[in-house]
């Protein structure tokens, strides 16, 4: 009881506080604000999405009489569907792109980025829950509590609750709870109106799922940022040391460590640029079958050994158009080029998020963002699930068109074989599908366990702070 009613003295404390109650109303406007911000802007998104993935079916389909090496050529579009919960933590969504190009012989990188918007999307990127949260709440709470347990030592208050048979236990306890208290009546209207919109829109239960999972994330790093602010309130000498120290970590956590761990990963782990990337890519494709070169030394090769399992001596005496197979042979070779080089600066990414991992030791912020990222399927993983599925389907529409020019392009319909609107109309399309679960891999996973080594450090800070025998002297 004695923890419950300074608990409530607490709170009622921070209520009465006029510099408390007008931050707390301060940070509650910006939640709104990002909120209906990014309400909106993923419902223009979305629409886009819908228009584009449309205007490129149609151009599809309507792209006239022509032969289906040329159609693939031409190309179309895989777009990628905003998230939902982009709303409340759009990741690294911002910085990938949302379409790939999708054409025979090649694998493009996904391009227009939010970020090369410079106006309103940018705008949106930057006021989002997730940035009010790792930067805003946590400089909230030490502005609430740096003073909570000190101040009862600079008021004299401390002396007369321990002769009333106050426990360290007990004060720093109830502290904690009041601290607690005023973060969760600022949290509360935000995770009501979060489940409130996910209701209203077209969200599975898996987005609400998910999204009860990344508020649970804000509260465990909420929670150490409370623990270590009491702790020190509760260790130093007097109010102004607890507010520079408290001060001091919230400058390391959020912004000096991010920032030398950004600098760091692209310095140990360099990406190469697009040239010298794409030009070890031609560099291999000269030791493979090229479908648009018959002379090469790889393609006679192919062809040889083609005419010898049929026991004919030319390609015309073959029962299926051989340009069609040779196509499609070279569109695997190629395709397994590509994902070769793709799958090295997937393993890049994945040492630069490795490093961010670990040196999230240094900073709960960094496991609180990549914990959040992950669950709610914003990060470089879900973005990897994306141009896997798009390139998945590329390879197999240019299988449909490289097998109909095979099939069908033989006898006299050899020269100058074209298709048209009826055959495109029949290609499979492509729709994007989010993995339906929760599914964290390994290194998704090493965040989530950071951030709680993290809450259990901080726990044991004040409870090794609580049990001096006198908090302050």
């Amino acid at each position: 009881m004695v923890v419950l009613s300074i608990a409530k003295n607490e709170l009622k404390k921070y209520v009465r506080d006029n510099v408390v109650t007008t931050l707390g109303i301060f940070l509650l406007l910006l939640l709104s604000v990002s909120v209906y911000t990014g309400v909106t802007y993923y419902k223009s998104m979305a629409e886009q999405h819908a228009i584009a993935e449309e205007v490129a079916r149609i151009q599809w389909e309507n792209q006239g009489e022509k032969n289906p090496h040329s159609a693939a050529h031409y190309g179309t579009f895989a777009f990628k569907p905003v998230s939902i919960l982009s709303v409340f933590d759009p990741g690294v969504d911002k910085y990938t792109g949302v379409s790939i190009f999708l054409e025979a012989h090649r694998q493009n990188f996904a391009a227009n980025s939010i970020a090369e918007d410079k106006d309103s999307a940018r705008r949106f990127a930057e006021l989002t829950p997730s940035f009010i949260f790792a930067y805003l709440f946590p400089l909230f709470l030490i502005l609430a509590g740096f003073r909570s347990v000190i101040s009862e030592k600079e008021s004299g208050m401390y002396r007369f609750l321990k002769s009333q048979g106050v426990t360290n236990f007990q004060l720093v306890s109830g502290k904690t709870l009041g601290l607690w208290g005023i973060l969760i009546l600022l949290f509360l209207p935000f995770l009501l109106i979060g489940i409130f919109f996910l209701m209203l829109t077209d969200s599975s239960q898996n987005d609400v799922f998910r999204f009860l999972l990344t508020a649970g994330i804000w509260l465990i790093y909420f929670g150490i940022i409370i623990n270590i602010t009491i702790a020190v309130s509760a260790w130093v000498k007097s109010s102004g040391s607890a507010m520079i120290l408290l001060l001091t970590l919230w400058i390391l956590s959020t912004l000096l460590v991010p920032r030398l761990i950004t600098n760091l990963a692209t310095n140990i782990y360099p990406v190469p640029n697009t040239s010298d990337f794409y030009q070890a890519i031609r560099t291999d494709l000269l030791e493979g079958i090229d479908g648009h070169n018959p002379y090469s030394e790889h393609s006679a090769a192919f062809r040889d050994s083609i005419l010898v399992a049929y026991g004919v001596e030319d390609v015309s005496e073959l029962p299926f158009n051989f340009r069609g197979l040779m196509l499609q042979e070279g569109e695997e070779f190629e395709k397994r080029i590509y994902d070769h080089h793709f799958a090295k600066i997937d393993a890049i990414h994945q040492q630069q998020i490795g490093l961010f991992t670990v040196s999230s030791v240094l900073s709960p912020t960094l496991a609180a963002r990549l914990s959040s990222m992950a669950i709610a399927g914003t990060d470089m993983h879900a973005f990897n699930h994306f141009t896997a599925d798009a390139e998945e389907y590329r390879i197999s529409l240019m299988r449909e068109l490289n097998m109909d020019l095979k099939l069908n392009a033989v006898g006299d319909r050899v020269v100058g074989y074209t298709t048209g609107s009826d055959f495109f109309a029949q290609n499979i399309s492509f729709t994007y599908e989010r993995p339906d679960r929760v599914l964290l891999d390994r290194s998704q996973l090493s965040p989530i366990l950071m951030l709680i080594f993290w809450f259990f450090l901080s726990a044991v800070m004040l409870i090794v702070v609580t049990k001096r025998s006198e908090v302050v002297t």
